[in-house]
């Protein structure tokens, strides 16, 4: 096993701003359970904002954590597990060489549930046949 330290920056992403700040923190306690990882909040970027000027960076639906940790590997095992828990879940993940993984939600809890229940999605309608079905 290595002793080398992984540092990544994960961008998550939600429907406004407050939902991104939602679903970060939800994510931060997720990978804070792992043995040796450390995860915080990015500091926001220097802007170059005149007085008086709203900032555009207080508008983006996406919320920047910092992981660093022992090995990434269970980490990203942790990201897909949770991104896959909702469909609108997107995540991107920059690693500190550079290279970009992203991850993007699953199946919805209605999907998941109809599953479960034994329904593909295929209608109960008499003659809807659907991909495969015999009529």
């Amino acid at each position: 096993m290595s002793d080398e330290i992984e540092s990544a920056q994960i961008q998550v992403f939600g429907a406004d701003p407050r939902h991104a700040e939602v679903e970060a923190r939800e994510l931060r306690e997720v990978l804070h359970q792992l043995d040796g990882a450390q995860v915080r909040f990015a500091l926001p970027e220097a802007t170059g904002s005149r007085e008086g000027a709203k900032g555009a960076e207080l508008l983006t639906p996406e919320v920047v954590l910092i992981l660093t940790t022992g090995t990434f590997a269970l980490a990203r095992t942790a990201i897909k597990a949770w991104v896959d828990v909702r469909k609108s879940r997107k995540v991107r993940v920059v690693h500190s060489d550079g290279t970009v993984t992203e991850f993007q939600g699953g199946v919805s809890g209605r999907e998941v549930k109809a599953l479960r229940d034994g329904q593909d999605g295929r209608s109960d309608r008499p003659g809807a046949a659907g991909p495969g079905d015999e009529r």
